[in-house]
């Protein structure tokens, strides 16, 4: 078999341009620390890639709407927690009116407390986000759950729509709520349902005129309505333990996705530095061969 002298020289130059070609693959690995640079260079691997990176884009949005209902909750939780403590004050404060030894002054004092202390719970119902919405109006987040009209009555300007959102399997919790159903009517034995801010109106106005049995009538009034925020805050301390456990698991599943993304589109820096200095060594030694080679002549080889 005869092999010349260009056959040799092409089959040198293939192998320097191969093995150069892997180090110039390896080290724009190394410079973008990922395996593959390119969909073509392992199809079924950036498939992989893509929907896997997919399903984290899903969980990121997942674990954002959570984070937004949790601020949500959070503000929720601070406009019932000081609603319930001016409740407990106006009670106290129906307790003192009742008693039959205060006179008129001394009821008209306690009336400028409640009067300030009414307006401090219409200002808690038009409590907002961070994000600038209403808590307590329904779907209608930009309008003021309560306002009062022009004589002085407040009126809910919110609606009943109540939105959920999910959070886990087969699981929702309410994100929006209805004022009224925070700030409840009144149900009296004695005659039909009167709104939350009418019956401070009547109680105040009772304690202003000293009529006593509206005091008490006003005295029962307000615990309901404390029983009603009570059961709005454990509601609302109920949907932010489940949001938090369902968060658990959207963030524990993320790592999981991210870790085997990472296997698969990561680079393992020890095996490429170790692959780039083999491919070095042996684009040398090919080079090295290289050079013997075309230093060959027919003379050279008639003198040996």
């Amino acid at each position: 078999m005869k092999i010349s002298t260009s056959f040799l020289f092409d089959r040198a130059t293939e192998r320097m341009s191969t093995i150069q070609n892997k180090l110039a693959t390896t080290q724009a690995q190394m410079a973008v620390g990922k395996q593959i640079l390119s969909p073509s260079a392992a199809p079924d691997q950036a498939a992989a890639i893509q929907r896997l990176k997919g399903e984290v884009e899903r969980q990121d949005s997942h674990i954002r709407t959570l984070d937004v209902a949790m601020r949500r909750y959070t503000a929720e939780e601070t406009a019932l927690s000081a609603s319930n403590d001016i409740l407990i004050r106006l009670k106290e404060l129906g307790l003192q009116a009742a008693n039959d030894t205060l006179g008129p002054d001394d009821r008209k004092a306690i009336v400028v407390e409640m009067k300030a202390l009414r307006d401090q719970l219409l200002s808690l119902g038009n409590s907002r986000d961070d994000s600038g919405n209403y808590l307590f109006s329904g779907t209608r987040v930009n309008t003021p759950a309560f306002a009062e009209n022009g004589s002085g009555k407040v009126e809910y300007k919110g609606d009943q729509t109540q939105t959920r959102i999910p959070a886990g399997v087969e699981r929702t919790v309410q994100f929006t709520r209805a004022g009224t159903d925070v700030f409840n009517r009144v149900v009296r034995s004695d005659g039909p349902p009167v709104g939350f801010f009418d019956a401070l109106d009547q109680m105040i106005h009772a304690t202003q005129n000293s009529q006593n049995n509206g005091i008490q009538r006003g005295i029962a009034d307000v615990t309901q309505m404390h029983n009603t925020l009570t059961l709005s805050q454990a509601q609302n301390g109920s949907d932010q333990q489940v949001l938090m456990a369902q968060k658990d698991v959207l963030e524990e599943t993320q790592l999981r996705i991210k870790s085997t993304l990472s296997e698969i589109e990561d680079l393992d820096y020890t095996e490429a530095v170790t692959r780039m200095n083999k491919e070095i060594m042996g684009l040398e030694a090919a080079m090295g061969s290289f050079s013997k080679i075309s230093g060959l002549t027919l003379f050279d080889y008639l003198r040996g």
